[in-house]
């Protein structure tokens, strides 16, 4: 099988920064083959936060099957692998008409539409999510802020669960200086079933300082994380939106890593009401190879 594999920064234009994703796919642009555990051995031999492949093409209608893998286990969606993945597929067509394309992402989750560019080795990418943010429940931030190492001062409202494809406990915290201070959760301990995502206001105007501890994938810490954004967007669309129909958001995210990451958020709605929520960032390619081993079907 001619397998082949693109790295990508995500959620930045400087190489080596951002969030690093591997993309999948066949030389020919044919179908990909391979078993669900072929695809997770591969993922986990990349051991980036996620590798994406590229199972299905159709450039007649700019429609793409992506299945999206951490090192341990499968996702139904994810936005630094669909935002990656789509700018990186709008570079790939020779045909394009457009400097900005549509491309929808069929995953797990449902269909995700975006639109990308991509020139020389570099490219943007907006998409829809593939539902709006709904809220499921809450915690009491009490275990929290232990887990954290923060006092229970420290914590903003409730712990908030919210979800546009994929369930994230939202903390926010007093202040953005207050995110250096907090230590990452274990993997396995109490919040291990959680992907967490820590936030503050500020240190600007519709500025937003982030950390995410994606521990239910297996992962300590993600350096940008497009999935915890679009469900962060539901709790702050209250705030963002009391008093005006439109907000553009920066979410800081990856400095405590050494992997600055800038993901943004355009909100629509009215009163505090989220009715519409778009993600966006940029990308650029640092890296490309072939597969030489295929691992055996599982």
């Amino acid at each position: 099988m001619n397998l082949l594999f693109t790295v990508v920064d995500v959620f930045t234009n400087q190489p080596f920064a951002g969030n690093p994703l591997a993309i999948v796919y066949h030389e020919a642009e044919e179908s990909l083959t391979l078993a669900t555990g072929q695809m997770q051995a591969l993922a986990r031999e990349m051991n980036l936060s996620e590798t994406v492949f590229v199972t299905d093409w159709d450039w007649r209608s700019r429609r793409f099957t992506l299945r999206i893998f951490t090192p341990s286990t499968e996702l139904p969606f994810a936005g630094h692998p669909s935002i990656g993945a789509a700018a990186w597929l709008a570079g790939r067509d020779t045909m394009r008409e457009s400097t900005s394309q549509s491309i929808d992402l069929v995953e797990r989750a449902g269909l995700v539409r975006c639109t990308a560019q991509w020139t020389d080795d570099a490219g943007h990418a907006t998409l829809v999510p593939p539902q709006l943010p709904e809220q499921s429940g809450t915690e009491a931030g009490g275990r929290v802020a232990a887990e954290l190492g923060v006092p229970v001062s420290a914590l903003v409202g409730d712990v908030e669960v919210w979800s546009a494809g994929m369930a994230v406990h939202c903390v926010e915290l007093d202040q953005p200086g207050r995110l250096a201070e907090l230590q990452a959760p274990a993997l396995g301990g109490p919040l291990g079933s959680w992907e967490l995502c820590c936030f503050a206001y500020g240190p600007g105007e519709d500025e937003i300082t982030a950390r995410v501890f994606p521990l239910a994938a297996g992962i300590q810490e993600d350096p940008a994380t497009g999935a915890a954004a679009v469900a962060l967007a539901g709790r702050i669309a209250p705030k963002m939106l009391r008093d005006r129909g439109q907000a553009h958001v920066a979410i800081h995210q990856g400095a405590a890593m050494g992997r600055a990451s800038t993901l943004r958020l355009h909100l629509l709605g009215a009163a505090g009401r989220l009715e519409a929520v778009q993600l966006s960032g940029e990308v650029v390619a640092v890296s490309e190879g072939r597969w030489l081993r295929v691992p055996s079907g599982v």
